[in-house]
C-alpha cells in the first residue's frame, strides 16, 4: 500500500496545473485547470468590452481553443502511465481441495522482482511524463504564436480595408477629373483610360480586402475557441516601439538553450532512455517467492476422535533462469532509442540556433524598416499633402496634385501597415523560438 501511495504521489503533479505553472513561468499565460467541453471560459485578465489586446486574445485561446484542449488531455494519460508503472502485481493464490486421498494444499506466489524493477520502471514513466509536459509546453507556444500572427493578419486586413476604401474614393475623384479634362481636350483617350482602369483596380482592391478581412476574422475566432466563427471581435492593438529592445543575439540564444520546450523535451528523452535501459536490464531475472501449505490428518485409533497434525508451511522460490532469453531484444532497443535521443538533442539544438538566427535578423530588419516608414517616409508624405492643400486653397494649382499627393500618402500608409504587421510577426516568431516571452511588442 505504501508503494502504491508513493506512486500516486509521484504522478499527482502531472496535470493541467503542472503545464500551466511551466507556461506561466516562461510566458506569463496560464491554462485552465479544468475544462468543460464546448464551453467558452473568460480568463480574469480579459476585458472584452474595450476590444481585445494581443495578450487577451492569447489568454482566450489558451483557455478555449478546442484542439489545444484535446492536446492537453495527453498529460492525464501520462499521469495514468506513471501510476500504472508504480503498481505492484497482486500475489497469486493456488488452492487444491482434498479429494480421493489427496490432502488439501495451497500455494501463495508473490513476485519479488518488483523490488529492483519498480524504481527503474517508475523513473522511466516519470521522465516520459516530463517529456509529454514539454511537448504540451511547445504546443502552447505554437498556439501563442499562431494567435499573435492571426491577430497581426486580421489587424492588417482591417487597416488595408480602410485604406483601400479611402484610396478608391481618391481614384474615383482622379478619374472624374480625367474625364472632365478629356471632354475639354486637355488629355487623350489613352490617358483617360488609364485613370479608369486605376479606379476599377482600386474598387477590386477594396473588395478583396473586405473578403480577406472576413476570412481572417473567421480563422481568428476559431483559434480563440469561439463556437461561431462569424463573431465580430474588436481589436485594441498596442503601439509598436520606435526604439529597438536591447536583446543581443547571444542573449537570445542563451535563453533559447535554457527555455526552449523542444530542447527540454530532447534532454528529458535522453534521461528517459537511460531509465528505460536500466529497467530493461533489470528484467533479465524474474524472481517469485512461493509459500506452500498442507493440512494433513493423522490416523486415529478406532473409536477415538481424529487428531490433526499442525499445518505444514513450505517456503520456496521460483526463478526464471536466464539461459536463452536475457531480454536481449528490448535491451538493444532501449540502447538504440537512447542513442537516437542523444542525436536528436544535437539536431534540435542546431535547429534552435538556426531558428533564433533567422528570427533575430528578421526582427532587427523589420524594426529598422518600421522606423524608416514611421519617422521618415510618412511624415514627408503627410507634409506633401498638407502643402498641396495649402497651394490649392490659394488657387495656384488645380485639385489634381492634391489628389495625387493623397494617393501617394495612402500607398505609404498601406506599406507602413504591412511593415508593422511583419514586425509583430517577427516578435512573435522570436519569442516562439526562444520559448520565453522576452521581446515585447509594447
Amino acid at each position: 500500500m505504501a508503494l502504491l501511495l508513493a506512486a500516486c504521489t509521484s504522478a499527482n503533479r502531472f496535470s493541467r496545473s503542472y503545464v500551466s505553472q511551466k507556461l506561466e513561468a516562461q510566458s506569463g499565460f496560464t491554462v485552465l485547470p479544468v475544462k468543460s467541453p464546448a464551453s467558452v471560459d473568460l480568463p480574469p485578465t480579459v476585458v472584452p468590452t474595450d476590444g481585445l489586446t494581443e495578450d487577451e486574445a492569447v489568454a482566450l485561446a489558451l483557455w478555449n481553443n478546442a484542439q489545444f484542449q484535446t492536446d492537453l488531455a495527453a498529460i492525464a494519460i501520462a499521469r495514468a502511465d506513471v501510476i500504472d508503472a508504480g503498481v505492484v502485481a497482486n500475489p497469486l493464490l493456488r488452492y487444491l481441495s482434498p479429494n480421493a486421498g489427496i490432502v488439501a494444499s495451497g500455494y501463495l506466489n508473490f513476485a519479488l522482482d518488483f523490488i529492483w524493477q519498480r524504481p527503474q520502471r517508475v523513473a522511466a514513466a516519470r521522465y516520459a511524463a516530463e517529456r509529454t509536459a514539454s511537448d504540451l509546453l511547445q504546443r502552447s507556444f505554437t498556439l501563442i504564436r499562431d494567435v499573435q500572427v492571426a491577430y497581426a493578419d486580421l489587424l492588417l486586413a482591417r487597416e488595408k480595408a480602410v485604406i483601400f476604401a479611402r484610396s478608391a474614393q481618391v481614384r474615383v475623384q482622379l478619374n472624374e477629373l480625367a474625364e472632365s479634362r478629356l471632354r475639354n481636350g486637355d488629355i487623350s483617350e489613352l490617358e483617360a483610360s488609364v485613370t479608369r482602369a486605376d479606379a476599377a483596380s482600386a474598387r477590386d482592391d477594396l473588395l478583396r480586402a473586405s473578403l480577406d478581412t472576413l476570412v481572417l476574422a473567421n480563422r481568428f475566432n476559431t483559434l480563440l475557441g469561439f463556437a461561431s466563427p462569424d463573431t465580430v471581435v474588436a481589436l485594441q492593438p498596442a503601439a509598436l516601439p520606435l526604439s529597438l529592445q536591447q536583446l543581443s543575439k547571444a542573449e537570445a540564444l542563451e535563453l533559447a538553450y535554457a527555455m526552449s520546450p523542444p530542447l527540454q523535451a530532447a534532454a528529458t528523452a535522453i534521461e528517459a532512455g537511460g531509465k528505460r535501459l536500466g529497467w530493461e536490464k533489470s528484467r533479465i531475472i524474474s524472481f517469485t517467492a512461493t509459500l506452500g501449505f498442507q493440512h494433513i490428518p493423522t490416523q486415529s485409533p478406532e473409536g477415538a476422535s481424529p487428531q490433526w497434525m499442525p499445518n505444514a508451511f513450505n517456503p520456496g522460490i521460483q526463478a526464471e533462469i536466464p539461459v536463452f532469453n536475457r531480454n536481449q531484444g528490448k535491451v538493444a532497443r532501449a540502447e538504440a532509442e537512447m542513442e537516437q535521443a542523444v542525436l536528436q538533442y544535437v539536431a534540435v539544438r542546431q535547429q534552435i540556433t538556426l531558428g533564433i538566427t533567422e528570427a533575430y535578423n528578421r526582427y532587427q530588419q523589420m524594426h529598422r524598416s518600421y522606423q524608416v516608414w514611421n519617422t521618415g517616409v510618412l511624415p514627408s508624405l503627410e507634409s506633401a499633402v498638407a502643402l498641396a492643400g495649402q497651394v490649392y486653397q490659394r488657387g495656384d494649382i488645380s485639385y489634381l496634385p492634391v489628389l495625387d499627393a493623397t494617393r501617394q500618402l495612402l500607398n505609404g500608409q498601406l506599406r507602413r501597415a504591412e511593415v508593422a504587421a511583419e514586425l509583430r510577426r517577427s516578435v512573435s516568431q522570436l519569442n516562439y523560438s526562444m520559448g520565453k516571452k522576452a521581446v515585447l511588442p509594447q
